[in-house]
């Protein structure tokens, strides 16, 4: 059992995690073209706030697999770098989630590329004095996603 939840584990990050990640890292250089009138990063742009969207929910799947294999063998209950793995993958998805998808959201609305049922023109749109603190915000949040992932991959293999 232990071997399938591993496996398990592993494709679901390959799966979630590495698109997800992937998405959140070109997201606002895609938004800024769109932004400035380029279509095709317009249509970028969408399909990358659809995969953040997502992938990044799908991506929680990766930390409960993690907490279902320490079930399967109390050896890793005394191994420290999987309880802050765990802890830091709760991290990157809080980010993904409080962060930067509602960011993304803002920056959607905003270039009127959220479908109607998804639009709420009170919160989802800026105005163009916010467009640059909130793409930088952006980049800043999806960089520390990526990052925290990153460290949760060498302590896995500690």
């Amino acid at each position: 059992m232990n071997t399938i939840l591993i496996v398990l584990h592993v494709l679901a990050a390959v799966l979630f995690i590495g698109p997800a990640t992937v998405a959140t890292s070109l997201f606002p250089s895609q938004a800024a073209k769109a932004h400035a009138g380029d279509a095709k990063a317009a249509g970028a742009a969408t399909v990358l706030h659809k995969v953040s969207s997502l992938y990044g929910v799908l991506a929680a799947i990766v930390p409960l697999l993690g907490v279902a294999i320490m079930f399967t063998n109390s050896a890793y209950w005394s191994q420290g770098q999987f309880h802050i793995a765990i802890t830091l993958a709760v991290i990157a998805w809080i980010i993904l989630l409080l962060l930067v998808i509602p960011r993304q959201k803002k920056m959607m609305g905003s270039l009127g590329l959220l479908d109607a049922g998804d639009y709420d023109p009170e919160n989802d749109r800026l105005d163009d004095t916010k467009w640059s603190k909130t793409k930088s915000q952006l980049s800043m949040f999806s960089g520390i996603f990526a990052l925290l992932w990153v460290i949760m991959l060498v302590l896995m293999y500690l």
